[in-house]
């Protein structure tokens, strides 16, 4: 597989991540929008690398 693609399976995973802490376990907690940050970073890495 080519970096851009492990990167994909990244940001899916970061975003997943911030789902799960976001709505289904509603941390209250502004830590909790970290992983969206990297999610999102990872995917524009992703998409420059494509």
């Amino acid at each position: 597989m080519r970096p851009s693609h492990w990167l994909t399976l990244a940001a899916v995973a970061c975003l997943g991540l911030w789902v799960v802490l976001a709505f289904v376990l509603a941390v209250p907690s502004g830590w909790v929008h970290v992983p969206l940050a990297a999610g999102a970073l990872v995917i524009v890495r992703a998409a420059v690398l494509r």
